[in-house]
């Protein structure tokens, strides 16, 4: 997992150009929903709710790595590694996702805030759309996806 300011996203080789200028060029008038950026890699745009921490569930993918970002509002993501998490359901092939049960062990956070981007892999379970201390509710986000086998 990587958390940084996102003026710092091109010092991360491991992100593709056509990824890191989609990301650049995004205004929060970007239009929802899926948007293909190439073969390997697309992003979603949407608009939500967030969720209360009893309600957000940690996921993970394994086909692609994902890099979420706000266009509004804050919103916490926890995350952990996978290893000795407890299935919730089996792995979904077409959706490209796994549940889990949150463990009882202490698991790390970060807020979005707009000014800060994170990237988690396919060994990095993560629970997005908590609800921060923050009145407004509503976010716009943006995740991007790359396919794991981008080179």
């Amino acid at each position: 997992m990587i958390t940084d300011d996102i003026t710092n996203i091109r010092e991360y080789k491991i992100i593709p150009e056509e990824a890191i200028n989609f990301i650049e060029n995004l205004t929060i008038t970007a239009r929802e929903g899926k948007h293909t950026i190439n073969d390997k890699i697309y992003a979603n745009i949407e608009s939500y709710t967030r969720k209360s921490l009893m309600e957000a569930n940690l996921e993970s993918h394994r086909k692609y790595i994902d890099i979420q970002l706000l266009l509004s509002g804050t919103e916490r993501i926890d995350y952990c590694n996978t290893d000795g998490l407890t299935a919730l359901q089996p792995y979904d092939y077409v959706k490209d996702i796994s549940f889990y049960k949150r463990p009882t062990a202490e698991i790390g956070s970060v807020i979005l805030n707009g000014r800060n981007f994170a990237v988690f892999f396919p060994q990095d379970a993560h629970a997005p759309q908590i609800t921060t201390l923050e009145l407004q509710n509503n976010v716009k986000k943006v995740v991007v996806k790359i396919a794991v086998d981008f080179s």
